[in-house]
């Protein structure tokens, strides 16, 4: 099957490519920053299957206008491409676009609290009522919590466990449920025609809900070392975000969010259908480490 990945350049996407080019099927990918904006022209005419893993990740530095142009505009311009051509378009979206909650299912109403996670939101629900979703040319999926061998945005939570040390808000931290990357490639491949995720809306998620605590523990445990779990009460994490300057460059509001909040979905939807995670979050973490010892990335 012909398939064109968007955002080849990242985390999931260029695994995507070498995932997809394993099962046999003939991928063509986009760059951007190689081969300069995405426009429907880059797209082959072949192609009958567009996976949208492009994005544009908040932070301090984000530009707004890129985020809305990534993240709410190009999801619709695939939209418009699949729907004229026929093509199936298979979006990854985050389940940051209803907030954050435990137990989050599909029907959850949106509650973004960043601009990474509206402008999100703004494409999700653009595509959703595109009409390429009646015409039954549309999957939108919604990894949670990916990790894996060159993810370079959660490199930080394994160097402070490398460092001995690692803050927790709380006794234990939030509740959250780690994604391996190679699961939310197998989703994607389940979501290609005739899959068992071909057609409407599934968060992908990993087998396991853990603490960060445990999260912590594991880690440690995987890269051969111990660490000493320091727990804080949330307002000192909060004081420390009044410093400006001083701030440890590790902390973010969102990033307190996200550790100091419990969130992870519910997965039930796709075991509705037979899509089951099959990676374990022992094996994933000992591949993650692995790759990242292999690249001087934690000592």
């Amino acid at each position: 099957m012909k398939v064109f990945v968007a955002g080849a350049g990242g985390f999931i996407g260029s695994r995507l490519v070498e995932f997809l080019g394993e099962l046999g099927h003939e991928v063509a990918f986009h760059v951007r920053s190689e081969s300069g904006d995405l426009t429907e022209n880059s797209i082959p005419e072949d192609t009958r299957v567009v996976v949208n893993s492009a994005g544009r990740l908040g932070g301090k530095d984000a530009d707004l206008s890129e985020l809305k142009l990534a993240n709410a505009s190009l999801p619709v311009m695939l939209a418009d491409r699949c729907s004229r051509t026929g093509a199936h378009l298979i979006h990854l979206s985050t389940p940051g676009v209803t907030g954050l909650a435990a137990d989050a299912d599909e029907e959850m109403e949106y509650d973004p609290r960043g601009d990474y996670e509206r402008t999100k939101a703004q494409g999700e629900q653009a595509i959703l009522t595109h009409s390429i979703m009646a015409e039954g040319l549309l999957t939108v999926l919604r990894p949670d919590f990916v990790y894996g061998p060159g993810d370079l945005h959660k490199l930080p939570l394994f160097r402070h466990v490398a460092g001995g040390f690692m803050p927790v808000i709380g006794r234990e931290g939030a509740r959250i449920r780690p994604t391996y990357r190679d699961d939310v490639c197998r989703a994607v491949e389940a979501s290609l025609p005739g899959g068992r995720l071909c057609g409407g809306l599934f968060n992908i998620a990993g087998p396991e809900t853990v603490t960060v605590r445990g999260l912590s523990l594991m880690i440690a445990d995987a890269i051969g070392r111990k660490v000493r779990i320091l727990p804080l009460p949330k307002v000192v994490f909060r004081l420390a975000l009044l410093l400006g300057p001083l701030c440890p460059s590790s902390l973010s509001q969102s990033r307190l969010r996200l550790f100091g909040d419990d969130h992870f979905v519910s997965i039930k939807k796709a075991e509705s259908v037979s899509f089951s995670p099959v990676w374990t979050l022992r094996k994933g973490l000992d591949a993650t480490v692995s790759w990242y010892l292999r690249n001087g990335l934690i000592r």
